[in-house]
């Protein structure tokens, strides 16, 4: 039970401490620049990070927050997205993608545990930084998904 408050007490002091910060990074809004730099590599998730950018211990996550690591995504042009298993190079799950919000947000539809409005904090030929929102016993903080191509 105090391995349980342990947890709740750290994932509410990130959420805590990264309220009302704002990204610096800008944001590519060139389409056809922006959706070449998302689909030229796979990307995989390099880290989870609260809004100030501490490293959140991946064994601290919800089960759907530790679902992003593990595989690699591979964005298409034709708006597909793929799941892969970097070790079997089979498919583990598919779906589709597009930019909202003129290519500040990515619309990702790749199975329960990856779906939704992900607001675009950077996205860069060697890394990208997307937003989500997580949820831990009731408790939803903001987190950052900082993602590196899969070479």
């Amino acid at each position: 039970m105090k391995k349980l408050m342990s947890i709740c007490a750290v994932l509410l002091a990130f959420a805590l401490g990264g309220c009302n910060r704002q990204s610096s990074d800008v944001t590519p809004t060139d389409s056809e620049t922006t959706t070449r730099v998302l689909t030229t590599n796979p990307w995989k998730l390099d880290k989870i990070t609260d809004l100030n950018g501490n490293v959140i211990n991946p064994n601290l996550l919800p089960p759907e927050g530790k679902s992003f690591f593990g595989v690699n995504i591979l964005f298409s042009e034709d708006k597909t997205v793929r799941a892969i298993d970097p070790i079997a190079r089979t498919v583990v799950n598919g779906g589709s993608w597009d930019f909202l919000d003129d290519a500040k947000a990515l619309n990702i539809d790749l199975g329960k545990d990856f779906k939704g409005k992900y607001p675009i904090n950077k996205l860069e030929r060697s890394s990208m930084s997307l937003r989500n929102t997580m949820e831990y016993n009731g408790i939803k903080f903001e987190v950052n998904l900082e993602l590196v191509p899969a070479l």
